[in-house]
């Protein structure tokens, strides 16, 4: 049975559920075939920095080994092209959302066929249709998060600047982490639910409705972990690096109450 302080998330994990929360439904194509050739070059282009973000995430401690024995840290990156005219079939959708894919083993630095596109979101049937770069991947179990992050929250709260990646890791999110969250007046969710549910969307939206971006950046999850909004894959991990001493220290164990109450 998993111990009682663990998260609600990492019980979930601990006892075997799964990952993936919502419906998912593969394209009939390829990649190729179902974005067309601007999509299909904005995708490519991302993979590699995405990765190197991914990368980053583990070595900052920042997505730390899950129960279930993977990583548990993810991103995406809005892909958008210019309108085209209705009769020119390059182009077979305006924008899709780049994630990687559910279930990344540690250590290893991801490919092209590690991320997925996934061309819609239905929140109200709680599914997305995807369309992975190797077939029998599928998007990441965040996908609800990532989707309401890019592709809803900059419209539905008149956001002035609408973010174009972003960075998933657990941190800061329990225990001493939390508290350094505070300390550093991040903005904080305090309700904790299941992730890849409705409900963990539901609190994420409130969290930015109170709080725009890009006057905030960073995100706090209480007992799901942080999000780092951003207009490129560089300007996300540059404010990764700069969390990278509050992870350092959040992980540290805290001392007992009698020896500061010695050294004091």
């Amino acid at each position: 049975m998993p111990p009682a302080e663990l998260s609600v998330e990492d019980r979930s994990l601990a006892e075997g559920a799964p990952r993936i929360k919502f419906a998912c439904h593969a394209s009939a194509g390829s990649l190729e075939e179902e974005l067309g050739g601007e999509l299909l070059r904005g995708f490519n282009q991302l993979t590699s920095s995405l990765a190197d973000a991914l990368v980053l995430l583990e070595e900052t401690g920042a997505a730390p080994i899950a129960p279930d024995g993977l990583v548990a840290g993810n991103c995406s990156a809005l892909v958008e092209v210019a309108d085209k005219a209705e009769d020119d079939k390059e182009a077979k959708a305006k924008e899709i959302l780049l994630v990687s894919k559910s279930g990344k083993s540690a250590g290893k630095r991801p490919t092209k066929e590690d991320f997925v596109a996934v061309q819609s979101f239905d929140k109200d049937a709680w599914s997305c249709r995807f369309c992975p770069a190797e077939v029998g991947a599928k998007p990441t179990s965040d996908t609800p998060m990532h989707w309401a992050c890019l592709m809803r929250a900059a419209k539905e709260f008149g956001w002035r600047e609408k973010p174009l990646v972003a960075l998933h890791g657990h941190a800061l999110a329990e225990g001493n982490g939390l508290k350094k969250a505070e300390a550093l007046s991040l903005p904080i969710s305090n309700e904790e639910t299941l992730f890849s549910t409705p409900e963990d969307v539901h609190a994420l939206m409130g969290l930015f409705k109170r709080f725009a971006y890009p006057d905030h950046t960073v995100f706090i999850r209480r007992g799901h972990g942080f999000l780092i909004l951003a207009a490129s894959v560089g300007a996300a991990m540059e404010e990764l690096e700069k969390l990278r001493s509050h992870f350092e220290e959040a992980q540290r164990p805290e001392e007992p109450p009698e020896k500061k109450q010695k050294l004091s």
